[in-house]
Formats: C-alpha cells, structure tokens, sequence
C-alpha cells in the first residue's frame, strides 16, 4: 500500500471498550496517534508479535500499548492496554 494511503482503523469489541472509557483528553490523545498509526502501521517504533509482520505491538503514549493486525488495508485494534499513575506503588522521582 502506497505510504500516502490510510489504512480503515477497526477496533474489536474489548478494545473499543476501553477506548471509550478513556477521559476526553486521553481519548484524544489515543485518536490522535492512532490517525498518525493509520498512516504506517509498520512504523519502525512497532514490533511485531508472532510469526509474520502483520500482528504488531505499539507504546501509542505514556501509558498506552496497543496490539493491533494489520490486513487488506485494515488496521484491527485488538488490544489496549492503558496504564494510570494512580496505581503505582513506586513512584519513580
């Protein structure tokens, strides 16, 4: 796929959940990097996971990892995983 193209982002049913439980401005965060993850979902900052390239893992933000397959000109979110300072037992200073 030319690297001008955008990939149609999908989420599965898990994923979107957690998505949109997320507050607004970290919801616009994630969609901000998952517009720029649209664009090249090979990006050299993600790894795949698995045989082949096409199951690949991200850090999105701070506190953010997806794990997403990449098929057809698709892009599933299959996975976030979000993490909350709030639950850390050592801070680090």
């Amino acid at each position: 796929m030319p690297h001008e193209d955008v990939y149609e982002v999908l989420y599965t049913e898990p994923a979107a959940r957690d998505r949109d439980r997320l507050d607004p401005v970290r919801r616009a965060t994630l969609d901000k990097a998952i517009t720029i993850l649209a664009r090249d979902p090979y990006t050299e900052v993600s790894r795949a996971i698995g045989v082949g390239e096409q199951d690949r893992e991200i850090r999105l933000t701070s506190q953010i990892v997806a794990e997403y397959m990449v098929s057809r000109g698709r892009l599933l979110l299959v996975m976030l995983r979000i993490f909350d300072d709030a639950d850390i037992l050592l801070p680090e200073d």
